[in-house]
Formats: structure tokens, sequence, C-alpha cells
């Protein structure tokens, strides 16, 4: 996500003492529903389109319907436990849990969260590079070694920046992936009024979908950040959050399902699965390129500070007694966060494939944050029905271990299963080919 600020301390606490004890300013509603807006204007919106090129216009619209239901459900489930129990972080609600089922949900969830994490670093990386592509070509720069290790050195002193100095990174990516929408529907715009629209599936059915609900999945899922959000909102209730998020949620549906569907309409059945390759060597385009670039380069220190909240906030006398203690927790901070800079420059050399990244991330975070964690919340803490909490267990495993199979669009197949294609004769060519 492209707004993990509210991820910091609480919601990755891993002991008591981890958590915030200073007053926080209160948020009006205008300002949640804006951040709650700009946490879904990530890097998995980018894949968005390859994933509907392998699910079709239609099923891939229901996705994106279906997926945000289902976590405005999870998400109002958590926050009702978190008002009755005053937790307002997922690990403390899962604490609540019976015997050694709350400490190991505990543990577990916030490893968890540490992995989702990390792959956001990883995805920011890739992102990086492939906005820098088209200006290194023919140079030794375009080099995936070169380039992800420059893109690397750019994030790496930002990492060590005080927070308030990249406040303006939320601001900046709404504005720059507004860009980018109004980027693309413009080449959608100009190839339509010109009849060149590549092939399209309206209706199909393939494995393709699986990919489709992992992305979108990747793209909405905060559970993990939504409580102390919730906490810092005036004259917070259930309620009233539930009505925030539902408008939030229904204004990222609308643009998830433009841009997918633009994207896909406008590049056809070989769109990128990262949308910023697919952009043409333009002035608009190259701008949303360096746009982007920026953005990622500025939000990717939010992110690592926010895997590195829980060391911070460990009492000093957890590394030893002084003289020294403080010296010992400030190099255990460095070395962390050097260690995360350099596993995520190793992992995005090696991986090129943000639709990989944002499609694994995805598949675990279904599993963990919209079925596994509220579904046990709802079961042991909000005596819910029974029978509900059992499906949303078992289905939402069930669709995690699916998405960790099935990675891939499957584009080609889509094809071969499409029922209802846009446009047969093109349909046909691409089938071919």
């Amino acid at each position: 996500q492209l707004a993990p600020q509210q991820c910091e301390g609480e919601s990755l606490s891993f002991t008591d003492s981890a958590r915030e004890t200073s007053p926080t300013p209160l948020v009006s509603s205008r300002e949640m529903v804006l951040n709650l807006v700009t946490g879904g204007l990530g890097t998995g919106m980018l894949s968005l389109p390859w994933a509907m090129a392998g699910a079709s216009i239609v099923v891939g619209v229901g996705t994106i319907l279906a997926v945000t239901a289902v976590n405005l459900w999870t998400i109002a489930i958590l926050v009702e436990a978190a008002e009755k129990y005053q937790a307002f972080d997922l690990a403390a609600v899962l604490g609540h849990l019976p015997g050694r089922l709350g400490k190991g949900m505990q543990i577990f969830t916030n490893s968890m969260v540490w992995v989702a994490l990390f792959g956001s670093l990883i995805s920011y990386i890739i992102g990086m590079c492939d906005c820098a592509q088209p200006f290194i070509q023919g140079t030794f720069l375009e080099q995936r070694l070169v380039i992800a290790g420059v893109s690397t050195l750019i994030v790496l002193p930002l990492c060590f920046l005080d927070q308030k100095y990249l406040s303006f990174s939320s601001g900046a990516a709404v504005l720059v992936n507004m860009y980018l929408m109004a980027v693309v529907f413009s080449v959608f715009a100009s190839k339509a009024v010109d009849g060149k629209l590549p092939g399209s599936c309206t209706f199909g059915v393939t494995t393709g979908s699986v990919t489709m609900m992992s992305t979108m999945m990747q793209c909405v899922i905060i559970q993990m950040c939504v409580l102390p959000m919730y906490k810092e909102l005036e004259d917070r209730s259930p309620k009233k959050f539930s009505r925030l998020i539902l408008v939030a949620f229904l204004v990222l549906a609308l643009l998830f399902a433009a841009i997918s569907t633009a994207g896909y309409l406008a590049f056809g059945s070989s769109v990128d699965n990262d949308l910023l390759k697919q952009l043409p060597h333009s002035v608009p385009g190259n701008a949303a390129r360096v746009g982007m670039f920026l953005v990622l380069a500025a939000v990717y220190p939010i992110m690592m500070i926010a895997m590195i909240a829980p060391i911070k906030n460990m009492e000093v006398h957890s590394f030893g007694s002084e003289p020294g203690a403080s010296w010992r927790k400030q190099t255990t901070v460095t070395s962390a966060t050097l260690g995360l800079i350099v596993a995520s420059y190793l992992v995005a050399w090696k991986v090129e494939d943000l639709g990989l990244v944002n499609v694994v991330d995805g598949a675990i975070c279904v599993g963990v944050f919209t079925s596994l964690a509220p579904g046990l919340v709802g079961l042991f803490l909000l005596d819910k029905p029974r029978i509900a909490m059992y499906t949303l267990l078992a289905v939402g495993l069930g669709m995690s271990c699916a998405g960790l199979v099935f990675t891939d669009n499957k584009y080609e197949d889509l094809w071969t299963g499409c029922i209802l294609p846009k446009n047969t004769t093109q349909s046909h060519v691409l089938l071919v080919e």
C-alpha cells in the first residue's frame, strides 16, 4: 500500500511496552475517508489490468466488488472486537483469544505482517526499476543488477530520515495515481476513437479468476492497519467507522474497476503485469513514470519505519544494562534496517515480475488478515454465527492456497473459455498468436 503510516507502532507491537503512550490528534471523518482511499492506491493497482486480462471484464469487475464486500465485512468484525475489548491493534485483539491460541495468533499474525510489508518493499523496488527502464535503455544501467542497486541506493538514506520529512508522500501518491489513471483513460479513448482497440473477452471462466482475486486482495487488505486508524477517529464508534469505510471502499472499487477495464481494453490480453511498462513513450507517459518513481522512493522508507517500529519501541533495558544498552539498541535498529534494504534489493534483482509479487502477497494476506484473524475473532470473541465464521475460514484459507498455486493470469486460456468475446476476429488473431 502507498499509505502505510497508520501501520506504524501499534499494529506491529510484539509486547505491551511497544504501544504508543503519547496522545494522538484525532482524525475527522473526511480525513479518515481520504486516508482509507490513499491506502488502496498502491502497486497492486498496477497489476489489475493484467489480472483482468486473465479473468474477463465481467468476472474481473465482479471480483473487485466481491473482494471489496468481503473486506468490508471482515473489517467490521475486527472493529467491533476492538471497541468491545478496547484493544486497538490487531495483535492486541487476537491476544484475547482463549488459552494458547491468543498468544500463538499474536506471534503468527505479527510475523505475517512483516512478510506482507516485506513484499511491499520488494514491489516498490521492482516498480522503481520499471519506471526507470525507458530512460536507461542502451546504457549499462539497464542491467537488472545495476538499476535495482541504484534504486536501492536512492531509498537507503531516506530510510534514516525522520518521518515528518516524508509526510508529503500520501498527497503526492494520490495526485500521481490520479494522473496515471488519466493517462490510461487517454490511451483508451484515443484507440477507441481510431478503432484500434485490441481484442478482449467480456465474459469467461478460467483459473485467471483466482489471480484476479489475489491481486485485488493485495489492493484493499488493510486489516493489519485499520484498528490504529479506528482508534484515532473523532467520536469513534463501529457504526460510524463502517459508514466511512463503506464510502472509501466504494470509491476504491470504482477506481479499480475503471482502471483495470480501461487498461485491459486499451492494451489487450498481452498487457504487462506492471501498467507502468505499458504506458506510451511520450511526455505524458514518461511524466507518469517519473512521478511514480519519486512516490515509490518516498513511500519505501515509511514502510520500513512500520517494520522497524517494534524494535524502536522496545525498552532500552531489553538490550542489557547501561552503559551500552542505548548503543546496542540503535545498532540493532540500524542493522535491521540495512538488512531489510539489502534483502529487498536481492529479491528485486532476481524477481522482475511485479504481478507475481502482488499475487503472492495478496494470497498470503487473504488467508491471514481476511480469513483467519476475523474468523477466529468472530467465533471466540463476538459470538458471530458459527456457520458464517466457519465458511469464512474455509473459503478464505482455500482461496489463499489457490492463490499461491495459480500465480499467472493465463490469458491464453481465457480465449478458449471465453463465452462472450468483445471482438471475435481480433480474439481469433490473439489466440493464434
